[in-house]
């Protein structure tokens, strides 16, 4: 469902031009740089994530803020008022400079066609586009300088090898040619195992601090084998509390030697992608209440 807010991004994101990267960039610098600047190396997000947070956002506004200066590694948000837009930095102040808690910034590469390929946060920056525009200014802290690769199709070889990408989609595997340029609802497919999955983290896995890259990705895949999406309704809160019932359940019931996935590194285990060894019924409890974060993401 579209919010206002993704309409007015829309407004907002029209005519926007995309500025030139600094010339001196480098592995490990932390740089602004507008949301069209960053190029998505995922071709799928879970809308009804999306859905959750802009609803939360539209009611606490507060928390827009807190996850905007979280997400530049500024703590959380300081001041704001009515008047503030994430479009507009200056009309709001973060609890502290830029980068210094790096640990929730989003990453980026930059690739040999001198273009940031951003590695962590397409489902937060992509809501901040949605609500603001792709000309949004952030701060990504930059991981990889593969510049000096000759050709692109080397950098996606390197991309692939490292973990960097994916290139999975609900309608099957695609090229990287083939990954959208932007980032945001509109560009981006919806991957509704992406979505379920994100809401019974701690309920049916939890997430290690060092995880497997793309695990939730990883989980969704496996499900989809397991549990078709047409078994329930997902369109109503009640149909999607016992879609997110049955995948917590079948997620801490399964072995935790069985693979559910298989890797460049070697398969991984249901252990190894942090199956619980029950459910969470207090989280989920919670998650479905009634200021859960389900009632937020069928919020109208």
């Amino acid at each position: 469902m579209r919010t206002p807010w993704s309409i007015l991004a829309l407004l907002w994101s029209a005519g926007q031009a995309s500025a030139a990267l600094p010339a001196d960039i480098k592995a490990g610098d932390i740089v602004q740089v507008q949301l069209a600047q960053l190029h998505p190396t995922q071709a799928a997000i879970g809308y009804r994530q999306l859905d959750y947070k802009q609803h939360r956002y539209e009611a606490e506004p507060k928390k827009l803020f807190d996850d905007y200066c979280e997400s530049m590694g500024q703590k959380g948000v300081d001041k704001f008022d009515s008047k503030s837009r994430l479009s507009q930095p200056s009309s709001f102040s973060c609890k502290a400079p830029v980068g210094s808690e790096p640990g929730p910034m989003k990453t980026a590469v930059i690739a040999p066609d001198n273009v940031l390929y951003l590695t962590d946060g397409h489902h937060t920056f992509s809501n901040f586009a949605d609500i603001a525009g792709l000309n949004t200014p952030v701060q990504v802290r930059i991981t990889d300088d593969f510049r000096s690769l000759k050709t692109m199709s080397a950098f996606w070889q390197k991309m692939e090898t490292a973990h960097l990408v994916w290139l999975d989609t609900p309608a099957g595997k695609i090229k990287p040619d083939a990954l959208p340029k932007e980032l945001g609802r509109q560009h981006m497919q919806n991957d509704e195992y992406r979505s379920l999955v994100y809401f019974v983290r701690d309920i049916g896995f939890e997430k290690e601090q060092n995880p497997p890259p793309f695990l939730e990705f990883y989980w969704g895949k496996w499900l989809e084998t397991q549990l078709p999406l047409k078994n329930f309704d997902l369109n109503n809160r009640n149909g999607y509390a016992k879609a997110l019932e049955t995948i917590a359940e079948k997620m801490t019931s399964v072995p935790k030697d069985t693979v559910i996935a298989h890797s460049d590194s070697g398969p991984l285990t249901a252990d190894r992608l942090g199956a619980r060894k029950k459910v969470n019924e207090k989280k989920l409890e919670k998650l479905v209440s009634d200021n859960g974060k389900l009632t937020w993401a069928f919020a109208q």
